[in-house]
């Protein structure tokens, strides 16, 4: 049974509000808060059995390791430019700024071919816009998503439904890689 999220995010102040409206849909959930990588290692092993790791708008590698360990996976949310898909910016400072956003939540695996997208939103940038406003835009989208799937990331299952990628219902296990 689900017992734990681990809540991983670029800044303190997004930890509490994620916590709160993942407890709307399951008020016996525990949460872990992590912003790098070592805070991830300071949990307790016995914990990631029954815990599912959610990275939000944060840009921190997860150990393979600590993968393998979680009972109810990993999902990471973040913003792509679709111009450049991969790329968290142009790659050349002439180039205009992206006019459109993917944000996307995907499981974390460390096997490519296992991992897949289980929600997808586009953000149109209207032209002229600043580089505040434009980050703005693209947080907010990305809260959206969040809301709209925290039932489903609060909730038992033990995977997320993919919208694109990965055919194969199996869960990569340690057994896999001998």
């Amino acid at each position: 049974m689900l017992k734990t999220i681990i809540l991983l995010t670029d800044t303190v102040q997004q930890q509490q509000p994620l916590a709160n409206l993942l407890r709307e849909h399951n008020r016996e959930l525990a949460f872990c808060s992590a912003l790098r990588a070592q805070d991830l290692s300071a949990i307790e092993p016995e914990i990631l059995g029954e815990a599912r790791l959610v990275s939000f708008a944060a840009d921190v590698a997860v150990p393979e390791k600590f993968l393998l360990q979680l009972g109810y996976g990993a999902y990471k949310f973040y913003a792509a430019p679709t111009q450049y898909p991969g790329l968290p910016s142009p790659p050349d400072e002439n180039d205009e700024a992206p006019s459109c956003y993917s944000v996307i939540a995907q499981s974390m695996m460390i096997w490519p071919d296992f991992k897949k997208v289980v929600g997808l939103e586009t953000v149109t940038i209207p032209d002229g816009t600043v580089a505040a406003e434009r980050e703005r835009l693209v947080f907010s989208r990305l809260a959206h998503l969040f809301w709209r799937m925290s039932d489903m990331i609060a909730g038992g299952a033990e995977e997320l439904p993919g919208i694109i990628g990965a055919n194969d219902t199996q869960r990569p296990s340690l057994s896999m890689m001998n």
